[in-house]
C-alpha cells in the first residue's frame, strides 16, 4: 500500500502539482499549470499492490469532483474516472502519477525461481526425449545389418530379423510422425505459459522478463521496465 498526498506547489506564483510520498515531494507539470484554487494539501490517494485506488478530500473546504459529481471520498477509483480538484475543476491525471510511484515499491520475486527452473527443465527433458527417439529410430537399420551377418550363420534367422526390422521401422515412423505433429504445439504451450508467468510482479508493469535467469534478476535488484525493486 502506498499513500500519496496531492496538492498545489507552495511558495510560488506559478505552481505545479506537488505529490508527497514518504515525506518527499515530487513536482509534476509545467510552472503555472495548477490553479491556486487547488489546495496545497488537497487530497490523498491510497494505492494497493493490485493498483486498487481510493481518493479522499483532505478538508471540508476543498472541492473534489469524480466524473462530474462533488464528493469527499471514493473507493475503487479507476484510471478511466475523471478526477477534478478545486472550483476551477483542475483535471488530475492519476494514471502516470500512480504508475510512477508504484514503481518505487518493492516486489517479492522468489516465486519466479520455480517458474524459470520448471521451464528450463521441461525444455531439457524434451530435448533428451527427442534425442532418445532419434537414437531408437536407428534400431531397425542395426537389425538389418545384423541380419546380413546372421545369414551366414543361420540363414533362417535373416528372414525373421528383416521382418522385425521392418515392423520396428514402421513403428518408429508412426511415432515420429505423431511426435512431429504434437511436439511443436507442446513447446508453443510451454513458451506461452512461461511468458504469462515469468513477469514482473508489479501489476502496473507485468512485463515478460524474457530469458533473464532468476539469479540475474536478483543481482540487478530491479525490473528493467518499471524499475521496481526486486527482493526475495
Amino acid at each position: 500500500m502506498i499513500e500519496l498526498q496531492i496538492g498545489r506547489e507552495s511558495g510560488t506564483d506559478s505552481p505545479r502539482l506537488a505529490v508527497i510520498y514518504e515525506g518527499k515531494t515530487v513536482f509534476s507539470g509545467a510552472p503555472g499549470s495548477v490553479p491556486k484554487s487547488v489546495s496545497r494539501k488537497h487530497c490523498i490517494v491510497k494505492v494497493g499492490d493490485d493498483l486498487s485506488m481510493s481518493i479522499e478530500d483532505v478538508t471540508s473546504d476543498n472541492f473534489m469532483y469524480i466524473n462530474g459529481v462533488d464528493c469527499k471520498r471514493k473507493e475503487n477509483v479507476r484510471f478511466a474516472d475523471v478526477v477534478e480538484l478545486g472550483p476551477d475543476h483542475y483535471h488530475l491525471d492519476l494514471e502516470p502519477i500512480v504508475k510512477a510511484f508504484a514503481s518505487k515499491q518493492e516486489w517479492h520475486i522468489a516465486h519466479l525461481e520455480k517458474v524459470y527452473d520448471a521451464y528450463n527443465q521441461a525444455k531439457l527433458d524434451n530435448q533428451v526425449r527427442q534425442g532418445k527417439l532419434g537414437a531408437a529410430s536407428a534400431l531397425p537399420g542395426v537389425l538389418s545389418m545384423a541380419s546380413i551377418g546372421l545369414a551366414f550363420v543361420i540363414p533362417e534367422a535373416r528372414v525373421v530379423m528383416i521382418i522385425i526390422a521392418a515392423l520396428l521401422a514402421l513403428l518408429f515412423a508412426l511415432v515420429r510422425i505423431n511426435n512431429a505433429s504434437k511436439n511443436p504445439l507442446k513447446m508453443k504451450r510451454l513458451d506461452e505459459e512461461f511468458r504469462e508467468r515469468y513477469v514482473c510482479p508489479n501489476p502496473a508493469c507485468n512485463h515478460f522478463l524474457g530469458a533473464t535467469p532468476y539469479k540475474e534478476l536478483l543481482k540487478s535488484r530491479a525490473c528493467p521496465f518499471c524499475k521496481g525493486k526486486f527482493i526475495e
